[in-house]
């Protein structure tokens, strides 16, 4: 066990169910409180939630870890079996684990969904629901077609580069050096982390492999089958996923409490916004 470099952190390697080790992040145990899973985009290093986890670590026990694929490239096999449901596998398998951790902790835990992870926790919560108490459901991508739903233009340059990368490294190698030579001045604090999986051709050609892993989901579907306590929560000032989508998805759960907004762009539960987290505690610990 060691300290991730985040004051609220600790780090242990976990070895998932099939033996993959995981980076997976937590809170020292306090056994007052209730047990909270995050679950964070994939391609992301968790430290990009650095600002949060002191908010939420106040109220919760909380635990999350990085998901496989694209950011530790040498833990995975190259031609590894790329699926949405084994980033949904792996989070159920870290909850478990989490209760060991966390002696008098409930078989069950609330779990908030970031992004991608979102998708991924309500994936999760209809596939292996009896570890899911309830969800919170932010900001999130749920790839809906634009027969459904109007895309940003940020979604659509990503629905065509990804794509193309996941072909083959050659050409993930020719768009991963036109993207370098394009890099723009960063639009946010957080482009360290959300640009790590177009920082090289291996990277980018194993993002695009999992995009479509993740695209190919119906979450539609999915959210129809979603029958938890579950709140959505979108920025009105998002500019890579827009409302009308998280709107969407809200109308197909069975348990939502509607859709909830609030100011701000993608990232403001990455800096801990004041009335994001308010609303989550408010609906996770009433």
């Amino acid at each position: 066990m060691s300290t991730s470099g985040q004051q609220f952190m600790l780090k242990r390697i976990v070895a998932s169910f099939d033996g993959r080790p995981l980076n997976v992040f937590y809170t020292a145990p306090r056994p007052q409180l209730a047990d909270l899973m995050l679950v964070l985009p994939f391609g992301v290093r968790h430290q990009i939630a650095s600002r949060l986890y002191p908010v939420l670590a106040a109220k919760f026990n909380v635990v999350t870890w990085e998901s496989r694929f694209v950011l530790d490239l040498n833990a995975d096999a190259g031609d590894a079996g790329i699926e949405a449901e084994t980033h949904a596998r792996d989070m159920v398998h870290v909850i478990e684990q989490s209760r060991g951790w966390w002696p008098g902790g409930s078989p069950q835990v609330d779990v908030v969904g970031y992004c991608s992870g979102a998708g991924v926790a309500m994936l999760a919560a209809s596939r292996y629901g009896r570890w899911v108490r309830r969800l919170a459901l932010i900001s999130g991508e749920y790839v809906l077609p634009g027969t459904l739903c109007r895309q940003s233009s940020f979604q659509r340059e990503v629905d065509l580069l990804l794509p193309a990368a996941a072909t083959s490294m050659a050409r993930a190698r020719l768009l991963a050096e036109k993207i370098a030579i394009g890099r723009k001045a960063p639009s946010s604090e957080f482009d360290e982390f959300v640009s790590l999986p177009f920082s090289s051709a291996e990277h980018l050609h194993r993002y695009g492999m999992n995009y479509l892993a993740y695209r190919s989901v119906d979450f539609m579907k999915v959210a129809g089958s979603v029958y938890q306590p579950t709140v959505v929560v979108a920025a009105l000032g998002d500019r890579q996923v827009g409302v009308e989508s998280s709107s969407i998805i809200s109308s197909r759960l069975p348990g939502s409490s509607g859709l909830r907004t609030v100011d701000g762009d993608h990232y403001e539960l990455c800096r801990g916004n004041e009335s994001m987290t308010r609303l989550l505690s408010e609906f996770l610990l009433h």
